[in-house]
């Protein structure tokens, strides 16, 4: 009786198999079909099976670098560290050029006395001290006098020739026909050598009296037109405004320094607003002009937002330059740069106690390193106000 009836549960259950779907036999089918084969391989590789691939491909390369010559070791090592290869002379030369100047006169500005041959008498800030008070003992412009000279030079000309450089590009930008003549003619005094264009322009504000008579420059005989009288603006009869002792501001000769200064820093900026201006979007300028916007407003709500990154590296790299300037003011004044450095510069400063012999050396260091603490606060100033305009 039990036989007959597991006989009979025997027969349903192959009933109900042979009645389930044709489509679920398959995918039965399918699987058993890739379990098989996934023993086969696992069982073929049963030796890794407790590694990731990350680890096989590990031991693969272990085992060929033990089979590999001590010579291709060390051109394998040398080929993974190309990188610094390539960079290794720039970062030489800036070692060199760069980092050891400024830690050298970081020290050397403490030493007192410091004469060529290194000797020095002891540390301190005397050189600093003497160096603000002026009292440097060997004559010259002071040190404050310099600073307000290259302050005035560099917070003048670089805004109103950035400004001017833009005003430019945008008229560039919008004349087609004769667009690359213009170019080619506005980047000239950039291939210029700066003694010999501050020598030539220096010309047109000349006023010499000689036996002969007086030789009135350029800009004298455009005034005289006008029935303004000749002025001389670098000799030594040019007008200055004295405020105390210690300062004086001789305001025709800034006048010249300015306008050089503006006229030659302008090719550069035109070429890198130009080609800033090609890459601002041209639908911003359509949409504009649909909505009855000036070109002024255009000017100073989308192109100037648009390119603010390019102006703010124009003038961090100009009030850099600016407050290093010292060729231009020579070609314009010659090396004393006015009568008695009266409009000397910064560097200038600097120049007059290297020339000389000890004690000078210690107060060129220190004036050396206030005028990089002070290029680094006017750089920092400048980044805070341009940068949140940028974004």
């Amino acid at each position: 009786m039990a036989d007959k009836n597991a006989q009979d549960v025997s027969a349903e259950v192959e009933t109900t198999e042979t009645q389930q779907p044709a489509s679920k036999q398959k995918t039965n089918a399918f699987v058993a079909f890739w379990k098989n084969l996934g023993g086969k391989v696992k069982g073929v590789f049963g030796g890794w099976s407790n590694k990731s691939p990350r680890h096989v491909e590990a031991d693969l390369v272990l085992n060929q670098q033990q089979q590999l010559s001590t010579g291709e070791k060390v051109k394998r090592a040398l080929k993974a560290q190309s990188g610094w290869l390539f960079v290794a002379p720039a970062l030489l030369l800036m070692l060199l050029f760069t980092f050891y100047p400024i830690v050298s006169a970081f020290i050397n500005a403490f030493k007192q006395d410091l004469d060529l041959t290194g000797n020095y008498s002891g540390w301190g800030f005397d050189n600093f001290v003497h160096v603000f008070k002026g009292d440097t003992g060997t004559g010259g412009a002071t040190f404050v006098q310099c600073l307000i000279n290259t302050l005035v030079f560099t917070l003048v000309s670089v805004p109103l020739s950035t400004l001017i450089a833009l005003l430019i590009s945008v008229a560039l930008n919008s004349i087609k026909a004769v667009q690359k003549a213009y170019q080619t003619i506005l980047f000239l005094p950039y291939l210029t050598n700066s003694l010999a264009m501050g020598a030539v322009f220096a010309t047109f504000f000349t006023l010499v009296n000689s036996g002969s008579g007086t030789n009135v420059g350029l800009i004298n005989q455009f005034l005289g037109l006008f029935g303004i009288p000749p002025t001389d603006w670098m000799g030594i009869g040019a007008p200055v405004w004295e405020l105390g002792d210690a300062v004086k501001i001789y305001w025709t000769k800034y006048l010249v320094v300015i306008i050089y200064e503006i006229w030659s820093g302008l090719p550069f900026k035109i070429l890198i607003l130009f080609s800033a201006l090609q890459s601002v979007n041209k639908q911003y300028y359509d949409a504009a002009r649909v909505d009855g916007a000036k070109r002024s407003t255009i000017l100073w709500k989308i192109t100037t937002p648009m390119i603010m990154p390019q102006i703010s590296y124009l003038l961090v790299t100009g009030i850099m330059g600016g407050m290093k300037q010292y060729t231009a003011v020579v070609g314009l004044f010659g090396s004393k740069m006015g009568l008695q450095f009266e409009v000397g510069t910064m560097v200038g400063y600097v120049y007059q106690y290297i020339e000389g012999g000890s004690p000078k050396y210690g107060y060129a260091y220190a004036a050396s390193l206030l005028l990089f603490a002070i290029i680094m606060v006017i750089t920092f100033i400048n980044n805070k106000i341009t940068g949140k305009r940028s974004h």
